[in-house]
């Protein structure tokens, strides 16, 4: 496999944004919003704490809170890819962690049941994603999420033979790439998303398998405006 430092660097400042996954799935979702285990339903004033997104920042600049998705890009050693931690939760939904199949061959219920996991896997709310005044509503980071589940967790499986799922590379982050070492970022990226994953159809797995021939290293903005 050639190299790509250049494109990882540039990939960095957008990869893996909750977008994705962020607090919600696929287009296909109907209903409120997620099931999030263990919240209250929300009272007249929306104070007890169902799964909405948080509180605007104070007029005094504030930064947004991570859950929403906005937080800086870490720094330091990234994350290496692990076995996921949610092939229970997985099963207990009716879906094998191992064949995950696409958005579009689950029911609209099932989806639903399923986001927690996404806003677990990335430490997000549904605003991560959605337009919390229309959840059904298309938005940039749905698009972006939905791509991801069919280009990884569908289309990708560890090299090991155990679960890949949004928590494997995020860890409950939503950004996770570090660009300030570009030598570094190159190293990890090959390591992990090449070296230990593999196409669930079994054929050749690079770089190009995401950012295709020509290299293309900013995959997320081309997602996001998809149609």
């Amino acid at each position: 496999m050639r190299s790509h430092a250049v494109g990882h660097v540039a990939l960095a400042s957008t990869l893996f944004v909750a977008l994705a996954i962020a607090a919600c799935g696929g287009g296909g979702a109907q209903g409120p919003g997620p099931e999030v285990p263990g919240t209250a339903p929300a009272s007249a004033s929306g104070s007890a704490g169902a799964p909405t997104a948080p509180a605007a920042p104070a007029a005094s600049g504030s930064a947004a809170p991570v859950s929403t998705g906005t937080a800086l890009a870490p720094t330091g050693p990234m994350k290496p890819i692990t076995t996921s931690a949610m092939a229970e939760d997985l099963k207990k939904l009716g879906i094998d962690p191992l064949k995950p199949p696409p958005l579009n061959k689950l029911s609209p219920d099932t989806i639903r049941k399923l986001m927690p996991t996404f806003a677990r896997s990335l430490g997000v709310k549904c605003a991560g994603c959605h337009d919390t005044n229309d959840f059904k509503a298309s938005t940039p980071k749905k698009k972006i999420a939905s791509k991801m589940w069919s280009e990884y967790v569908v289309g990708m499986q560890m090299d090991d033979g155990t679960p890949l799922y949004c928590d494997s590379c995020h860890g409950g982050k939503a950004e996770l790439l570090d660009s300030h070492d570009k030598k570094a970022l190159s190293a990890a990226m090959d390591v992990n998303y090449v070296k230990k994953l593999k196409r669930a159809d079994k054929k050749e797995h690079s770089c190009e398998q995401c950012h295709g021939d020509p290299f293309e290293p900013k995959i997320l903005e081309g997602w996001a405006k998809a149609k």
